[in-house]
């Protein structure tokens, strides 16, 4: 048999982890079987285990592949935001976590399933030492806040920022997998807006008045 050459190899590849994906989606990664993935793939079982030794193996080249467009895709996100703290830039962060949760669906249900079925081994790392990336990435930004006095007393800017990620993150996966249906009563920009606001001025005023 001829040699295949990397495009076709990398065609293959794809296309085993295409029919991989649909059937972890829909039965789960341990009620899926490689025979399934195969038949999926119309690939024969035993050319299948050419490609990948397990299936495990697969899983871990899917979010390897994902991994590196979402890292490539927040990283041009944070390059878009130079003062996440002015309403103006927190509600322009605030849409593009919607396009990038509502653009890599998939990628998100899949770490679902790692959460249910391997304790989050596979996507561990995506979350770790987050607010500590996020305090180098606006570090002149948050120095700035803190020599101007702009800062409430004792406030990390950077866990700040790092909050209002995962709020916005936590919202839109909430309404795009599960089917939150506007689960705080309002629409996404509403929405937006809100926590915007929220992240910007805080909930209870400066100075609340004293209760007698």
């Amino acid at each position: 048999m001829p040699k295949l050459s990397r495009e076709a190899l990398d065609e293959k590849r794809v296309r085993i982890e295409e029919a991989a994906k649909e059937l972890f989606i829909k039965r789960g990664f341990h009620a899926t079987s490689m025979r399934d993935i195969a038949k999926g793939a119309d690939t024969s079982l035993g050319n299948l285990y050419n490609y990948y030794r397990t299936k495990e193996d697969i899983l871990e080249s899917i979010i390897a592949r994902y991994q590196k467009v979402v890292d490539s895709r927040l990283r041009s996100i944070f390059d878009e935001i130079d003062e996440p703290f002015e309403p103006e830039s927190l509600t322009k962060f605030g849409h593009l976590i919607k396009e990038l949760v509502s653009s890599h669906s998939d990628f998100w249900l899949l770490m679902y399933i790692d959460v249910l079925e391997f304790e989050n081994r596979h996507f561990r790392k995506m979350f770790e030492g987050l607010a500590a990336s996020l305090r180098r990435r606006f570090k002149p930004y948050f120095e700035r806040l803190k020599r101007e006095g702009a800062l409430q007393d004792g406030i990390d800017p950077a866990v700040g920022f790092t909050a209002a990620y995962m709020q916005f993150f936590n919202y839109f996966l909430v309404e795009k997998l599960f089917g939150g249906n506007s689960h705080l009563g309002m629409s996404d920009d509403r929405v937006i807006k809100t926590l915007t606001h929220i992240f910007c001025r805080g909930v209870m005023r400066p100075e609340k008045p004293t209760r007698h």
